[in-house]
């Protein structure tokens, strides 16, 4: 009957809506519980260079470091470990004005050369950190066209593959990291890649999603809190492009 259909209706709504609530529920509490192992990860990675400077602050303050080789060696971690720091804090401070909808960018013109020239200083500090080599390819045809973008973005995505690929590949007998510039029909590709042993498939599949490192995790793997690449894939985006993993290749790339 009519009614009939109309309580079939009903129900069959009421339990849609139940299963909608269900799932929203579902996923406001893993993501919750994503966020509380964030902030545990940040905590850790936060601890570990605050007490390498606590103590090496103190040993050279209070002159039991007389040495100069060793001096500098000193003064060359706390250098290694104020940048890990300050990168840690940009990355978590670039996601927190996306998810504001603050993150706007501003954008110049030009010359693709000058935007690698710009990060090429940094990224290549970065590398020798980690005895590493920065290898940048690109020719001159291309590196005089002129594009519309910000640099500093540009810059931030390019170092969280670099920082990747230092910290990740650390063990291969390949010690290069290669930045490739192409041109392809309307658009330009960078790419970054590394010696390293690649990235699995299981990983792959969470690689650009925010908030998946524990402090576990943090602690047993490669210094990081899992941000740079999501945030790198935002920031992508933001300008108009794309960041990819490049799963065909043996060695990792970006």
């Amino acid at each position: 009957s009519a009614l009939q259909i109309s309580l079939l209706a009903a129900w069959g709504c009421a339990l849609l809506a139940a299963v909608s609530v269900a799932g929203l529920l579902w996923g406001v509490v893993k993501l919750s519980e994503r966020r509380a192992a964030f902030v545990s990860a940040v905590t850790h990675e936060l601890r570990t260079p605050l007490t390498t400077f606590q103590m090496y602050a103190e040993m050279l303050s209070d002159g039991m470091v007389t040495e100069p080789a060793q001096q500098k060696e000193y003064l060359a971690t706390l250098r290694r470990e104020s940048a890990r720091l300050i990168h840690l804090v940009e990355n978590v401070l670039s996601y927190a004005r996306l998810e504001r909808g603050r993150g706007r960018r501003r954008t110049q013109r030009l010359r693709v050369g000058q935007l690698l020239e710009r990060a090429g200083a940094r990224l290549g500090d970065r590398a020798r950190q980690a005895n590493m080599e920065l290898q940048i390819s690109a020719p001159d045809s291309i590196a005089s066209e002129v594009v519309c973008t910000d640099p500093g973005a540009v810059e931030q995505i390019l170092f969280n593959l670099v920082d990747n690929a230092c910290k990740y590949a650390a063990a291969a007998t390949d010690r290069r990291i290669h930045l490739d510039l192409r041109l392809q029909t309307d658009w330009f590709e960078l790419e970054v890649r590394d010696h390293g042993p690649g990235v699995g498939g299981a990983v792959a599949r969470r690689l650009f999603r925010p908030f998946t490192k524990s402090a576990h995790e943090a602690a047993e793997s490669a210094p990081g809190v899992g941000l740079g690449l999501a945030l790198s894939r935002r920031l992508a985006r933001q300008l108009g492009g794309e960041l990819r993993l490049d799963a065909s290749m043996r060695d990792g790339a970006a």
